[in-house]
């Protein structure tokens, strides 16, 4: 055989080596895995659902990979910082204990926010969930964004764009597109490796939505995706940033500040 051709398939077996090798040690929750690890917070039921990982080999209606735990009074959320002492980001928890006290598991609720300046958002997200499980969906804002459950390349390049910045200025953006680039590549990867959630046949049957709920979205004229958001706010038929007070609020009332307690491990009273 010829010596170039060799080297040939020397060059592309250890690629194809190289590549696997990488993409299962620091992708192996993003490529050939899930698009998206939704959680449902069931309010007649008062539990939440979490889909942690691939099952690759489910019997028929078992799902992924789900977790349950109920929510009440004996359930452990937090507010968590990243381990890593350079990285400033934060996210809610929740702590499963046993009768000893002992943490057996824990998972992340909603996105991660990043630095201190993004806690009160945080805060937001968490209070949106309580508004919703202990009171319900009435008197609850708009959210900011639906996002798309089928996403496209459009889609995937505006997620990595608007997540440096939804109001970033086009210099900015012009600057930052090879990194944007970069990122969107490796988004469509995972996705185009990735499939759709499998509930538990179990939690669908808890789960289904009736067909006339006043409060399923997003429906009708409602924007869904980072697109047709972006150009209902420029229209003002949506939001930018919706929020709402919480009644009988007795702790610090500026909600700025208010994160910063909590970041210092001195949450307010309320």
């Amino acid at each position: 055989m010829d010596g170039g051709l060799i080297f040939l398939y020397l060059t592309i077996l250890v690629s194809i080596v190289g590549f696997s090798y990488v993409a299962f040690k620091f992708g192996r929750d993003e490529f050939f895995s899930l698009k998206r690890r939704p959680i449902r917070f069931n309010r007649k039921e008062q539990k939440i659902h979490t889909i942690r990982r691939r099952r690759f080999f489910a019997k028929p209606g078992e799902g992924d990979v789900t977790w349950e735990v109920p929510w009440n009074a004996q359930s452990i959320f937090c507010m968590h910082r990243s381990d890593k002492a350079t990285d400033d980001s934060y996210h809610i928890r929740h702590y499963s204990v046993d009768e000893q006290g002992n943490v057996v598991r824990a998972f992340a609720l909603g996105r991660q926010w990043e630095g201190k300046r993004n806690l009160e958002g945080l805060l937001s997200q968490w209070n949106y969930w309580c508004e919703y499980m202990n009171k319900g969906p009435a008197d609850l804002p708009s959210p900011p964004l639906f996002f798309s459950e089928r996403e496209n390349m459009r889609e995937s390049l505006l997620f990595c764009m608007y997540e440096m910045g939804f109001t970033a200025g086009t210099v900015f953006r012009l600057i930052m597109m090879p990194l944007i680039l970069f990122f969107t590549s490796h988004r469509l990867m995972a996705l185009w490796t990735c499939r759709d959630t499998l509930w538990p046949k179990s939690v669908e049957a808890v789960s289904a939505i009736a067909p006339d709920d006043a409060y399923d979205q997003p429906r009708g004229d409602t924007p869904v995706g980072w697109a047709e958001t972006a150009i209902a706010r420029a229209r003002h038929d949506w939001p930018f940033d919706p929020k709402r007070k919480v009644e009988n609020w007795r702790g610090e009332p500026d909600g700025a500040k208010n994160a910063l307690l909590w970041a210092q491990h001195t949450p307010p009273p309320v």
